[in-house]
């Protein structure tokens, strides 16, 4: 089986790629073990930068809606893959380590709180940044809700969860949450550009630089992240977010089946 997370490290900077194109990299339980994984190595490693990206056409479409449908007991399952994504997240700002998100195509949900967790978005001018929690009837988790409001501003965020608003590339930097963007085509080399300019040089206060910017509790962002896990498992818990969990993954299940037909025909063609 494919690990659902790619790593590799080279010249100092660590290349993350989340490897579930046909699922739109959306974060199942296995992906949010393996991320845990993957940033305890590059702990380890102690590269200058790491870089996060999606394979395939999109950076990640949030939790996976599938396999929370499957769950016996959703409220329980959404618990465990929040707190193991909060894992990875929590130990990801430990790193002295500039990282970079390098978004083409949807970040939701907890593929835009994977993005704020970055120190510098790049992305294409297909990206497309939504928090989608509450399409589904569950709260926001993976530090959106601690984040997105210190990028642009609480007013902004709220209004993003309240009513699903959806901010493309241009949106997005005119407000600030990206820092540039590029066509598709010249996103991977914009992004190689800068990895290679910051891993050349020491990157030993980041951990520090990033905690300061957050707050003056160094602490504050894992207590957060908390919070967000018990209250997306008491969302999941209602009757209403199971409903619409199961109604998303029903047209979930569909495209997916519509996209490997279509997939099958160009083959054959």
């Amino acid at each position: 089986m494919t690990e659902p997370v790619h790593l590799q490290i080279s010249d100092g900077v660590a290349w993350v790629t989340l490897n579930r194109p046909d699922d739109g990299n959306a974060i199942s339980l296995d992906l949010a073990r393996s991320l845990r994984r993957t940033v305890e190595q590059i702990a380890v490693d102690a590269p200058r930068v790491v870089v996060f990206s999606g394979a395939g056409a999109g950076f990640c479409s949030g939790g996976d809606v599938t396999e929370m449908a499957d769950a016996d007991d959703l409220g329980q399952f959404v618990y465990e893959l929040a707190t193991t994504f909060h894992g990875a997240l929590a130990r990801l700002a430990d790193l002295d380590a500039v990282i970079i998100a390098a978004v083409d195509g949807v970040a939701a949900g907890g593929g835009l709180g994977l993005a704020l967790c970055a120190d510098v978005i790049l992305a294409s001018d297909r990206a497309l940044f939504l928090t989608a929690y509450e399409a589904i009837g569950l709260s926001p988790d993976s530090g959106a809700s601690f984040l997105l409001p210190r990028v642009i501003g609480a007013s902004r965020a709220r209004a993003m969860s309240a009513v699903g608003l959806r901010l493309d590339a241009t949106a997005a930097h005119d407000i600030g949450l990206v820092h540039a963007v590029t066509a598709p085509a010249d996103l991977s080399d914009a992004v190689r550009a800068m990895a290679g300019r910051l891993a050349s040089r020491p990157q030993s206060h980041m951990a520090a630089s990033r905690a300061l910017f957050r707050g003056a509790d160094p602490h504050e962002f894992r207590r957060h992240l908390a919070a967000e896990a018990r209250a997306i498992s008491a969302a999941a818990g209602s009757s209403d977010a199971a409903r619409l969990i199961r109604e998303h993954a029903v047209r979930a299940r569909r495209s997916a089946e519509a996209m490997r037909r279509r997939a099958e025909r160009a083959r054959a063609a």
